[in-house]
């Protein structure tokens, strides 16, 4: 029951199934003052700062690979993409599973679960395959959250 704790902003976008393409660049500035009001607001950790497809990746694709996490995170109102420092930490699918569900992805069905980390954090390729560099990211971000730097 996600939706009784949260706040979601729609963007209008024709999505996947209809021509999906960049957000505009008047909506994401929309977007800065929005978030950073709400995150104020609600003391909300930049983490939390999340997608449709991060919280129900199975059902949903959006706001998908071509939204601008990075702007986001270079105006300190999410997480950006972690620098790889270290290799790949799991040594096989499950583990990277269980390290992805405690990250907070649901995990019933794997391939989109790991293509909705993938959306979000390494937008460039998407396939839905565990790989050294999206664990390498994965547990970067664990070690960020661990060590306090995610809020």
């Amino acid at each position: 029951d996600v939706n009784s704790a949260s706040v979601g902003i729609e963007l209008v976008n024709p999505g996947h199934e209809f021509g999906y393409r960049p957000f505009a660049d008047a909506q994401m500035e929309a977007l800065i003052p929005l978030v950073a009001a709400i995150k104020a607001r609600h003391d909300i950790p930049r983490a939390n700062v999340v997608g449709h497809s991060d919280v129900a990746p199975s059902r949903k694709l959006d706001p998908g690979e071509l939204f601008d996490w990075e702007m986001l995170g270079a105006c300190d109102l999410a997480l950006r993409t972690p620098d790889i420092t270290l290799g790949m930490p799991f040594d096989n699918d499950g583990a990277f599973l269980l390290a992805l569900e405690r990250w907070g992805y649901t995990i019933s069905e794997p391939e989109p679960a790991v293509a909705a980390f993938q959306r979000r954090w390494r937008p460039r390729k998407v396939d839905g395959e565990v790989d050294g560099e999206i664990g390498a990211m994965l547990f970067a971000l664990l070690l960020d959250r661990d060590r306090g730097l995610t809020r």
